[in-house]
């Protein structure tokens, strides 16, 4: 099997550290060994949820949800909650239960509005499907960022464990970058929670309450300025603060990607600033550095210290320098392209490409990047095994991907 890139990283250090690669120099494929066809265009379409009978729902960062077939077909769905669709927010991600068969439950995230700016949110509803109309019924807030503000970087990514009893949650930091180090908020972090939105048990800080206040500040020109950033205005939580107990892990940018791999190991990207987008492997506890360290720059230029110069954060398994602005991750399984079962696909918004990684235990290696000429917002596998991509664009595309 050929391989873009041959560094193999099998090899641990003594102290369980990873050789990392950079792999943002890759070359693309000078063919695709797919054909790529467009279904359809929606508005700023972000994320794709399939249903079991290959139909998709598909948000639109305005504030729609559309049901569209395989043909191409929409209808939209009704009682969408409202969005402040502005810069980075609006309505992201739509996620079946793992119950879907029986419960016919979806997951929404979304940035909130409201006194002070904008919250991620996630919701659950009932999806209704049925005489040429869609709905969401009994829908309902079950988790979200109460200190609202400014600041894109959401995150709003949902996993749910392979055991189908919790769901992992990924928060952005909002541009505010300190945060993500405090315990005492959600920005920047990954949660584990019940499928209602509460702290799963056995998490790291399990039952800890956090402080009943925490400073909100406006995003800031740069990781120095953030230091000592002005406090806006202070947030009181309604009533226990349970960031603590809902925390998996800490220290993340823009975690745009969050997937189980086959054996059970949870995978994550998410953006660097200028240089520094990374794939982690997600373990509990652990703190990923972000805004202490980073291979990046500030885009103003001001330096970040490097990961090796704090051994006691986890660092990325491979990162890209210069970026590729990962949209998602998804693992594939499937018959169209059983050669790549078990690897690891992430899309490449500002490479207009599309990348594939292969997996192996807590190892990662680059194999294709393939560009396609577009924005790749999302890419997801169908149940026929067929792999569908977003564009990041208004209009956007919604293309199927197929072997040639």
């Amino acid at each position: 099997m050929k391989f873009a890139m041959a560094a193999v990283l099998s090899a641990l250090t003594a102290t369980g550290a990873y050789a990392q690669v950079n792999i943002g120099k890759q070359a693309a494929e000078s063919s695709l060994p797919f054909t790529v066809t467009k279904v359809t265009t929606l508005n700023l379409p972000w994320r794709i949820a399939f249903l079991p009978d290959g139909r998709m729902l598909i948000t639109e960062k305005p504030g729609t949800i559309q049901l569209v077939t395989q043909a191409g077909a929409k209808t939209p769905v009704a009682n969408v909650p409202a969005v402040l669709w502005q810069g980075q927010g609006g309505l992201l991600g739509v996620f079946l239960s793992p119950h879907y068969a029986s419960d016919h439950l979806v997951y929404i995230t979304y940035s909130e509005p409201g006194d002070g700016g904008s919250s991620l949110a996630l919701a659950k509803a009932r999806l209704q499907v049925g005489g040429g109309k869609a709905s969401l019924e009994d829908l309902h807030v079950i988790w979200r960022d109460g200190e609202r503000g400014k600041g894109g970087q959401f995150g709003a990514i949902v996993a749910f464990s392979p055991d189908s009893q919790y769901l992992f949650l990924t928060v952005g930091d909002r541009q505010r970058m300190t945060p993500a180090q405090d315990p005492n908020q959600p920005l920047g972090k990954i949660l584990r929670l019940t499928l209602d939105g509460k702290p799963a048990p056995g998490n790291p800080w399990a039952s800890k309450v956090g402080a009943p206040t925490v400073p909100v500040i406006d995003p800031p020109a740069d990781t120095e300025k953030a230091k000592t950033a002005p406090v806006v205005r202070t947030y009181t939580f309604s009533g226990p603060n349970l960031t603590p107990a809902e925390t998996w892990t800490s220290g993340h940018r823009t975690p745009y990607g969050l997937a189980f791999a086959p054996d059970g190991r949870l995978w994550e990207v998410e953006h660097g600033p200028r240089g520094g987008d990374e794939l982690n492997l997600i373990e509990p506890g652990k703190n990923y550095g972000w805004p202490l360290v980073s291979y990046a720059t500030n885009y103003n230029g001001v330096p970040i210290p490097s990961p090796v110069t704090r051994p006691d954060l986890a660092e990325p398994v491979l990162y890209w320098t210069p970026v590729i602005a990962p949209g998602n991750l998804a693992f594939y399984k499937g018959a169209m392209f059983p050669q790549w079962n078990g690897s690891a696909l992430v899309s490449g918004l500002a490479t207009q490409s599309l990348s594939r990684i292969v997996i192996k235990g807590d190892t990662a290696q680059s194999a294709e990047r393939w560009f396609v000429g577009f924005r790749v917002r999302d890419v997801e596998v169908s149940p026929d095994g067929a792999l569908w991509l977003l564009q990041d664009a208004n209009p956007g595309g919604l293309y199927r991907v197929t072997p040639k």
